[in-house]
């Protein structure tokens, strides 16, 4: 039977004066009292005692109980003694009771089952705190806080302790533990901290006497691994001091302690001395940080009090005056609370934050930034206001790329709080504009990055303009991949915004339901998504204000390579925007429904009244010229993308990789392949007429797999048909770009062995036709050499098939049909005898240039350029076929040997005519100038001895040359370059380093006393002048970049020649060019530097990097330095010695000197008469000199 709650206030322990007849008293009954009595002992009416530490609780109670109190006390001392006997006999009850057996789910168990004890768990202990540092010499509080294992919050109530004990020797242990954390080893006495007044000139004598250590070290810099655990042991104890000095209520009652922190603290982060400076600035911070948290639980504390005592107030049976009062007393004295931690906030931000936001020191100003972002989220109703957010705008323009980054993640997470949007629209107003420039122009790439994100979430609550919005969304063009994938989500939400408003004035998604067919999936139906790929390519456009320069620069660029290994490669602005989109735009990742949509014709009539929706609609998606480039590099990018992405899956992880078979892996990328052969003829057709859309889409094919049609062979019809199309745009397309995307696509089919067959047979048609179409354009005249004898239609035809030969030499073997006599008749005329690498000589003679003719000479150029780099892949052909007969040892006649040695020298002595026929750096000069030194650099790779290398190498062994053999002749096509030769190619050097240098603006080096003075304002810097006036800073960087690739270009083919030992290797001028090289190493770049390393001892080159500070290595060198002087002299005695014997049988190649040159080289000889630097680590010295200058700047 269950006792009720009615039933025990009735009980006769309850109600004393209750008694039997006999006299005894009634008895409790016993499993009521364990529940009844020890909860409320002193309570007979069964109200429950609140504890008196709750003060709110005990006045309810009480004002409850009041009426009962004076009734219930005279019942209370009488029945005092029965109480506690019943008490102690219902204990002993308790003890004695049978344990009730344990239920599961409801039911009672087995009692036949014995009862387990379970073992008691054991109690999770907190880990003891490691050691920040290992110093022995560590005491007092200093030792507590960072070489003990006792938690912080421990430390610093302990110090309170003691501070209660002794004021002085705590306070001068809590000084001394500052001091110690900056480095300090000097403390502070008791009688220091007695002396408020004399605070500055104490820590001024501290201060003198760390100057005279040159302390530069010091714990909180983050140099090492412990350095993030000192900070944030030192600022959780200052934490956890001002929390436990808060609940203490010392804070408030001892208003000493906190003013004599704040002296000590405060005058020491005025330090002239860094490490005094920054430790007593972040103490500061932390300890204001702390106070910010106490003010803002002191606010919603006081919050709760007044919420009760409006509830207080607000009954209608009547208020508890003593309550309401209690109340009252409550919220003042923690509006009091409050008010002194405020004070005591703006005390810090005036004597410490004011005058450290704007240190030296970057760290500090960054420490300031972090603290002030913590306190504007924690009390955002006191520093959410100008007068404290103006600081985060100024601190946008810091010095310091770490510091500005730091003001723009704090504003970000401002900006997140949503409920203070509108109190920082003023702030945002004002530095909005700073913002955009920083996510523009700043010069950290991770300031860029945040900068965007913040500018999003601004956009989000609309206080972006939309000029801003444009300037931000042109980033997608940025150079920095970074900087692109930033804004990848900010230019789609644009894109979105944009393609909202074009389906509302459409009528809506509802009312373009009908218009669209009903089957999405139909191939080739307009739907939705065409007119937001519509919106994305006329942002694009619209961003790209220069896309007609893009395009002609970029043709330039690749018919001054004339190279196509790098095809494809140089993806275009528009390529490298949908890559950093692909991610954020979803209908970029369903390339097959974006080559519909630029398959879709839209010229075909269509059914429709004028202003229909159906009509609407289609002007809605339809695309011109224009936005075709666009979507189809787009179309690239994504196909590109999905591929890649399938090859990413297959690298995951076993547990990644279950949910996707490798059987579907394969069977997607076959569809997407066969899809792909599908649709590049159908785009081929349709995009034929534009070079700039057909060199996009002959892109595709490099990103085919042709893999799949090898393994599928009912496709290999598909594959021809995708041959033939290339084929058909090579032969069609006289565009650099076209030519280059072709015999790339040509290339990338010739890598697999199975669909050889079909490749060949379309690079034989290829051949055929090219050289047909060039032996009938070629001039039939009798002096084919002759500059200008042509018509400029003719020059035009015949470049188109000279610059196709060049290209398909550039992939496939030429030898055989260049060297093929044609079948002519008997009466036929030299012209029509001559093969075709006689042919492309007779063209590279038409460079030499007697007289300017502007109509025709950019022709003629252009023909002789084509026909160098074609002339030089023959010879690079040769090369390769006479080192294959030499390793397959294979017979080579000595006709054919002296064939080839004939057609070298032509060939020189074309290009040596353009060279000297010409005074500026032209195009056409620099190229005829790098196919020389080519030329002779080639010749380097037929050495015997080099291959007797090579092939012991192979072998495992080593193998001496026989140089009685027959191959031993080929040594006699290595020749060195004249000294004539070499002085114009130091004068055509002179000429492009001085063009950069005038064009980027840097300065030159001057030559050597001992030499002649050179005329460093050329004729070609003076009409450079006339022609910068009008040219835009775009068109200026160009230039630049243009004119160091050429330098860059030169440079290097200069130095493989001399590392080949074909120039500047013997005669009066040997080393004199290498030196000239040298002379504006740090002058002109690091590319130029980089490039020109390569002439500096390989050992010095790969050897390991040293980890001294520059100190240690400049005093290493200096031990070294007689050491090194003797060594030298020795090596050059033996160096001469070694010069001196190789004629007697040494070096085989010694022996051949360069012969004379015949006088018709106009060369400048005082460009090569000087000797090497004389330091040439020169510009090191600056570094660390400009490193040196920029410490004393930002120190102290």
């Amino acid at each position: 039977m269950e006792i009720s709650e009615n039933d025990a206030m009735n009980s006769p322990i309850a109600t004393s004066n209750s008694r039997r007849k006999s006299g005894r008293a009634v008895r409790a009954p016993q499993k009521f009292v364990p529940d009844a009595l020890p909860s409320s002992p002193a309570n007979p009416n069964g109200k429950r005692k609140r504890r008196d530490d709750n003060a709110g609780d005990d006045i309810e109670n009480e004002s409850a109980s009041q009426g009962e109190a004076d009734d219930d006390e005279d019942e209370e001392s009488s029945d005092e003694e029965e109480f506690r006997e019943a008490k102690k006999r219902t204990r002993n009850a308790v003890k004695n009771h049978v344990a009730k057996k344990s239920k599961f789910n409801g039911a009672a168990s087995r009692a036949s089952a014995p009862a387990v004890k379970l073992p008691n768990r054991p109690r999770k202990t907190a880990k003891p705190r490691k050691a920040i540092i290992k110093d022995l010499n560590a005491k007092g509080l200093y030792a507590e806080v960072f070489t003990s294992d006792t938690p912080s919050d421990i430390v610093a109530n302990n110090w309170l302790d003691q501070y209660k004990d002794d004021n002085p020797a705590a306070m001068a242990e809590l000084v001394n533990l500052v001091l110690r954390s900056s480095g300090c080893e000097i403390e502070v006495t008791e009688d220091d901290i007695n002396d408020p007044d004399n605070v500055p000139n104490r820590l001024n004598d501290l201060q003198e006497e760390e100057k005279g250590k040159n302390v530069v070290d010091y714990p909180l810099l983050p140099k090492s691994k412990s350095s993030h655990a000192f900070r944030t042991s030192l600022t959780a104890f200052f934490t956890y001091l001002i929390s436990a000095m808060h609940t203490t209520g010392v804070l408030y009652d001892d208003i000493a302690l906190i003013e004599n922190i704040h002296l000590w603290v405060t005058t020491m982060s005025s330090s002239y001395l860094r490490p005094f400076r920054h430790t007593a600035t972040v103490v500061a911070l932390s300890i204001a940080t702390s106070m910010c948290e106490i003010a803002k639980t002191q606010a919603a504390s006081n919050a709760a009090t007044v919420a009760q005592l409006q509830t207080e107030k607000g009954k209608k049976k009547g208020s508890n005056k003593a309550r309401i009062d209690d109340f009252e007393k409550i919220i003042a004295k923690g509006e009091e609370s409050r008010r002194a931690c405020e004070n005591t906030i703006r005390d810090f931000f005036d004597t410490v934050f004011v005058h450290r936001y704007r240190d030296v020191d970057p760290r500090i100003r960054t420490d300031c930034v972090d603290a002030l972002g913590q306190w504007i989220m924690i009390l955002p109703e006191i520093f959410v206001d100008n007068e404290y957010l103006r600081y985060l705008g100024w601190m946008l323009s810091d010095p310091s790329g770490p510091t500005r980054h730091e003001v723009v993640k704090q504003l970000e997470k401002i900006i997140r709080k949503k409920d203070i949007i509108g109190t920082i629209r003023h702030f945002i107003e004002r530095f909005r504009a700073r913002m955009v420039e920083m996510a523009a122009k700043d010069a950290e790439i991770s300031v860029r990055a945040s900068a965007i994100d913040l500018l999003d979430m601004i956009r989000e609550v609309g206080m972006l303009e939309p000029d801003d919005i444009d300037t931000v969304g042109k980033l997608v063009f940025d150079s920095e991949p970074r900087v692109r994938k930033a804004v990848a989500e900010f230019f789609c939400e644009n894109i979105t915004d944009l393609y909202e408003s074009k389906i509302e004035d459409l009528g809506g998604e509802e009312a373009l339901e009908d218009a669209f067919t009903s089957d999405e999936a139909e191939h080739g139906s307009p739907r939705l998504g065409w007119i937001k790929l519509k919106c994305l390519a006329e942002v694009l456009l619209s961003y790209d204000s220069d896309s007609s320069e893009e395009s002609a620069s970029q043709t330039t660029h690749d018919a001054d390579q004339g190279d196509i290994i790098n095809a494809g490669k140089l993806e275009s602005r528009f390529s490298l925007a949908s890559q950093a989109l692909y991610d954020k735009f979803p209908q970029l990742q369903d390339w097959e429904m974006l080559a519909e949509y630029l398959l879709f014709d839209h010229s075909a009539q269509r059914t429709g009244a004028a202003g229909s929706i159906e009509q609407d609609l289609r002007a809605a998606y339809k695309l011109d010229e224009k936005e075709d480039v666009i979507l189809l590099e787009a179309l690239y990018t994504s196909v590109k993308l999905d591929l890649a992405s399938a090859d990413d899956h297959e690298k995951l992880k076993d547990a990644a990789r279950k949910r996707t078979s490798k059987a579907e892996i394969k069977a997607a990328q076959e569809s997407t392949a066969r899809r792909l052969a599908q649709l590049i003829p159908l785009l081929l057709k349709k995009f034929s007429a534009n070079p700039i859309t057909i060199s996009t889409v002959l892109r595709l094919e490099h990103v085919l797999n042709l893999d799949i049609f090898q393994q599928l062979r009912q496709d290999s019809t598909a594959y021809a048909e995708l041959l033939h199309q290339i084929t058909t745009q090579f032969s069609g397309h006289a565009d650099q770009r076209v030519l280059a995307e072709a015999s790339a696509a040509l290339l990338h089919a010739k890598g697999f062995e199975d669909l050889e067959e079909v490749t060949e047979e379309q690079l034989q048609l290829l051949w055929d036709n090219t050289l047909d179409s060039f032996r009938k354009r070629f001039p039939k005249t009798k002096h084919i050499i002759v500059r200008g004898d042509s018509r400029a239609d003719v020059l035009v035809e015949l470049g188109n098939a000279v610059v196709r030969i060049g290209k398909l030499a550039s992939i496939s073997d030429p030898i055989e049909r260049f060297e093929a006599v044609p079948i002519v008749k008997a009466k036929a005329t030299e012209r029509e005898k001559m093969t075709v690498i006689d042919m492309l000589f007779e063209c590279v003679g038409r460079g030499l240039l007697q007289e300017a003719d502007s109509e025709i000479d950019e022709l003629e150029d252009r023909l002789v350029s084509a026909a160098c780099q074609a002339s030089l892949f023959y010879f690079m052909w040769k090369a390769r076929s006479l080192r294959e007969c030499m390793e397959a040892g294979t017979s080579i006649s000595d006709r054919d040997l002296d064939r080839l040695k004939e057609r070298k020298n032509r060939f020189k002595t074309a290009l040596t005519s353009i060279l000297t026929s010409r005074a500026d750096a032209d195009d056409t000069r620099l190229l005829a100038t790098g196919t020389l030194l080519d030329l002779y650099s080639l010749s380097t790779t037929l050495s015997p001895t080099k291959l007797a290398k090579a092939q012991g190498a192979d072998h495992g062994q080593n193998m001496e040359m026989d140089f009685s053999d027959p191959y031993a002749q080929f040594s006699t096509l290595i020749e060195h370059i004249e000294p004539a030769v070499q002085q114009e190619l130091a004068t055509i050097f002179a000429l492009l380093e001085k063009k950069f240098a005038k064009k980027a603006r840097k300065s030159l080096e001057a030559p050597a006393d001992d030499d002649e003075p050179e005329d460093m304002d050329s004729e070609v810097d003076d009409d450079e002048d006339d022609d910068d006036t009008g040219i835009t800073d775009a068109d200026r960087r160009n230039e630049i970049l243009t004119v160091e690739r050429q330098l860059c270009d030169l440079t290097g083919k200069l130095i493989l020649a001399i590392l080949a030992g074909v120039l500047d290797a013997a005669g009066s001028l040997k080393g004199k060019l290498c030196a000239r090289i040298q002379r504006n190493r740090h002058k002109l770049g690091p590319n130029f530097k980089e490039v020109v390393a390569y002439l500096d001892d390989p050992k010095m080159k790969g050897a390991k990097k040293s980890h001294k500070s520059k100190a240690q290595q400049a005093t290493a060198e200096a031990k070294k330095a007689k050491s090194a002087e003797v060594v030298e002299e020795e090596e050059e005695e033996e160096e001469e010695e070694e010069e001196a014997e190789a004629g007697e049988g040494g070096d085989v190649f010694a022996d051949l000197e360069p012969e004379e040159g015949t006088g018709e080289i106009s060369g400048q000889r005082d460009l090569l008469d000087e000797d090497p630097p004389h330091n040439t680590n020169e510009g090191d010295d600056d570094e660390e000199v400009a490193e040196a200058q920029g410490e004393d700047v930002m120190g102290d």
